[in-house]
């Protein structure tokens, strides 16, 4: 990171002070401090009073690391003031005035180092969350875990994946939530009945058995990555055969001829397939489109040429869905 930050100096001051800003976070929450530290590291970035609401108290910090008499309320911050929701509460920027450039970078970093450093806290149910979703504890750890968040291990529940910007939408006391670093990068993790509405952007797990939770969060996270658009839901139980086929061919996806050949299609061409497979004549994909019955006719034998197959045919179909999945994992 530092040395990224070095190259872009030159070519993008702005972009290189965005990822000063990512990585001081990332060497405060690396070196386990807590709230207040982080509370006072970003006033210092920031150069204005910053705040947090953990649940219990407000807490409130300044640029020269003193505690300022007059600010945010028992309430908490005004609704002009850059604000992020986490998973106890809330932190903010006392920002009168325009916003400056990194406002935006430093309230979100903030938001996510809290939640990181909360949940390494023992006996707190973000770690005890963090346990039981960890396939590599083994299965008493993962009980233990359990009965602090008062789950049934025969329950059945599901994992649902956020993006970490995702707002907290769940009640804590009936969807337990944490952050968890994947190797696709920090998701939000929440723990949810099978009759609870599920918002957008999101993956959504298999409905498991709660001592079964990580297989539900690999297939939620997996779920999350297959997302068409930024607020869809995908649920992974609803893939059915596709699911077990897209995580035995994900090493090698971008390897498939299917997925290479859709690779070098643009945007519209795709859009354009995901009609044609979809409707059910190829005039119903042209008035859903807003394009003439046989320029798409044309279009598709075209299309059809370039996949080496037609993705209006039985096996065309199935073809096309596959790569069209794998291909989001590429992407």
């Amino acid at each position: 990171m530092q040395e990224l930050v070095g190259r872009l100096t030159a070519l993008d001051p702005e972009a290189s002070e965005t990822l000063k800003v990512v990585a001081y976070f990332d060497v405060l929450v690396a070196g386990g401090v807590g709230l207040q530290p982080l509370l006072r590291g970003a006033a210092v970035l920031s150069g204005t009073v910053v705040g947090a609401f953990d649940g219990r108290r407000t807490h409130r910090i300044g640029p020269d690391g003193g505690r300022p008499a007059e600010g945010a309320g028992p309430a908490g911050p005004r609704p002009d003031w850059p604000t992020r929701s986490t998973s106890t509460g809330k932190v903010w920027l006392e920002r009168d005035g325009s916003p400056h450039a990194n406002d935006g970078m430093v309230i979100e970093r903030l938001a996510l180092a809290v939640e990181l450093v909360e949940a390494r806290r023992p006996g707190r149910r973000d770690s005890s969350l963090e346990t039981a979703l960890d396939a590599a504890r083994d299965v008493e750890e993962r009980r233990v875990a359990l009965s602090r968040l008062r789950l049934d291990p025969a329950r059945l529940v599901r994992v649902v994946a956020h993006p970490v910007a995702h707002p907290v939408a769940y009640r804590a006391e009936v969807a337990p939530s944490t952050i968890v670093a994947t190797p696709c990068g920090l998701v939000r993790a929440v723990v949810l009945g099978r009759d609870v509405e599920v918002s957008g952007p999101a993956g959504v797990g298999v409905p498991l058995r709660a001592d079964e939770l990580p297989e539900s969060f690999r297939t939620a996270v997996l779920a999350l990555r297959l997302l068409p658009e930024s607020d869809a839901v995908v649920d992974a139980a609803a893939l059915g055969i596709l699911l077990s086929a897209v995580s035995a061919l994900e090493p090698v996806a971008a390897e498939q001829p299917d997925v290479v050949a859709l690779a070098r299609l643009d945007a519209r061409a795709r859009a354009v397939l995901d009609e044609l497979a979809a409707a059910e004549s190829v005039r119903a994909a042209a008035a859903a489109l807003g394009m003439h019955h046989s320029t798409l006719q044309a279009r598709h034998d075209a299309l059809t040429n370039d996949l080496g197959y037609d993705p209006r045919s039985l096996d065309g179909r199935a073809r096309f869905r596959l790569a069209r999945l794998l291909l989001r994992l590429v992407d």
